[in-house]
């Protein structure tokens, strides 16, 4: 439910209406790194066994770089990170509530004041057992309604086939053929080859961490087997199911609202259809459901910041000794504060898909950090805060100020700015993994190793692979059984792969014309996911 959100049915309304569902490979990408960490990283997290992932700064580094570093991480991602996330969340909704009430755009600011108030108030009575328990049932109340969208949009044009007769006489629209496989290219509708190597070279190795929120609940797993099934259940139902009642009202919305309107964004059109074609206690479910989705993003997002600076800033840092009921107290004043920034930020940003595109620039700066922590023992606390500081600087420089244009012009040779092409999505992201690595590599260097003790404690917790570890074990004296096998994992991996696309693509051919080829998919997914389910059960033993 957290992931579902309700600013994802309008993002992917805009791919499908600008583009074709070969672009929402934006939102399919991430699966490989999805099915990564059902086998690697959703066990590695709950071995270490933390609170919150930015504690385990300070249990795989040593000194006062390690406690400035969590400091930092926990300032700049509840008070930076969190509210964008909350902002783009945010607008999505806002767009939804005018559009159902029939607002014009002069009451944004009241209508964005209304939702965060709303969700303010849910977050604030419930903490992370509550945030789990409500986002169960508004995940199933979520999917009710988007899914009754969904079957009254293929009523109103005619049925399934003769959506697909209409939508492939589309001549202005890109996504006539209705291919499921990206289309890479400088053509229009085409994902361009720089995005291509953000989607599936970078942006997936960040989503295979599951750092933040997502490792939030897999801690509070019992063991790391219940860890993997939850992200494989996850896995498979946000990449292979849920986007499927979106991408249909989305397909139907181009046969009946074809022109929205001067100005309009394309992601109107979801809302719009809600509006237009739901009777009134329909659509009053739906705007329910998806005001379930919203409340369940931001109740996630407010308890995962407040759980940062409460646990990893303010206690670990200011005040350490005080009672339960102070540190609430607290957490509380940090929620008010960041759905205030975030709705700030809601009210700035010009458009959905423009604060997903920062985000996604900050993730892509992060990825190959991230897994220089877990498998590079050198790493040490000043090369990961060098290129954490670097990261929210540069995002900042590059996106909003637009700094780098002209060097991306005389240098690269770009026609348009680095910092607004969609296009060049992937460049910005590969623009920061590069100089996040650099510097992280370099002021390494600068500072001395992480201390024995605190690898030895790392190494007996984590128990990642022996192979990049080995000569730290040696040096340690230490031996310990590795939670995986590199060759087991990778074959692991490429199993849950073919099970979560397997289904993608039977649940998108049959709806597309193709019922035949999406019966073989669905197979090939029965019998990988059987394959996996007891690969992980011999894994992970309880």
């Amino acid at each position: 439910a957290t992931s579902f959100a309700s600013d994802t049915p309008l993002w992917m309304t805009d791919l499908v209406r600008t583009y074709g569902v070969h672009y929402v490979w934006q939102y399919w990408a991430p699966a490989l790194g999805g099915t990564m960490a059902v086998v690697l990283f959703a066990r590695l997290w709950r071995r270490v066994g933390v609170l919150t992932d930015i504690e385990l700064l300070e249990v795989r580094y040593s000194g006062k770089w390690a406690a400035a570093l969590r400091f930092w991480t926990a300032f700049a991602t509840a008070l930076f990170f969190c509210p964008l996330i909350i902002g783009w969340v945010s607008k999505a909704m806002e767009t939804i509530t005018r559009e159902a009430m029939g607002l014009p755009e002069e009451f944004r600011a009241w209508t964005t004041a209304l939702v965060i108030a709303v969700a303010l108030v849910s977050c604030m009575l419930s903490g992370l057992w509550g945030v789990v328990y409500t986002d169960f049932a508004q995940f199933l109340l979520a999917i009710f309604g988007t899914t009754v969208l969904a079957v009254i949009s293929v009523q109103q044009v005619g049925g399934l086939e003769a959506m697909i007769d209409k939508l492939q006489t589309l001549e202005d629209w890109g996504g006539a053929n209705l291919s499921l496989l990206p289309q890479v290219g400088s053509g229009p509708g085409e994902m361009s080859y720089w995005n291509f190597i953000g989607y599936f070279g970078i942006l997936w190795i960040h989503v295979a961490q599951s750092g933040g929120f997502q490792s939030q609940r897999l801690l509070a797993c019992r063991n790391p087997r219940d860890a993997s099934f939850a992200m494989l259940t996850l896995s498979v139902l946000y990449y292979a199911v849920i986007c499927w009642p979106w991408i249909i009202v989305a397909l139907c919305s181009l046969i009946l609202i074809p022109d929205l309107g001067a100005g309009v964004e394309q992601a109107a059109a979801y809302p719009r259809m809600v509006v237009t074609l739901l009777p009134a206690g329909l659509r009053g479910l739906l705007l329910v459901a998806l005001l379930a989705a919203f409340m369940s993003t931001i109740s996630t997002m407010l308890n995962w910041g407040a759980s940062y600076i409460v646990n990893d800033l303010y206690k670990r840092f200011i005040v350490p000794d005080k009672t339960a009921h102070h540190y609430v107290t607290v957490g509380r004043w940090t929620t008010f504060l960041m759905a205030v920034v975030g709705g700030v930020i809601s009210y700035l940003g010009d458009s959905i898909l423009q604060l997903v595109f920062i985000a996604f620039v900050l993730w892509g700066g992060f990825a190959v950090i991230g897994v220089m922590r877990w498998f590079w023992p050198r790493m040490n606390a000043l090369g990961e805060l060098a290129a954490s500081v670097a990261a929210y600087t540069l995002a900042a420089l590059m996106v909003v100020g637009g700094v780098f244009d002209d060097w991306g012009r005389r240098v690269m040779g770009f026609e348009t700015d680095l910092s607004s092409d969609p296009n060049l999505l992937g460049a910005r992201m590969l623009f920061m993994v590069v100089v996040m690595v650099a510097l992280a590599i370099g002021f390494t260097y600068l500072a001395p190793r992480t201390r024995d003790e605190k690898l030895k404690e790392f190494l007996l917790r984590a128990r990642p692979f022996h192979y990049f570890w080995k000569p730290t074990m040696q040096r340690l004296g230490i031996e310990y059984e590795e939670g995986e096998h590199i060759g087991r994992t990778i074959v692991s991996w490429a199993l849950i792969l073919v099970s979560v696309y397997g289904l993608l693509f039977g649940v998108g051919q049959a709806l597309l014309g193709r019922p035949w080829i999406g019966l073989g998919c669905v197979v090939v997914f029965l019998v990988s996911l059987w394959i996996s389910v007891k690969r992980i059960e011999k894994d992970c033993p309880v």
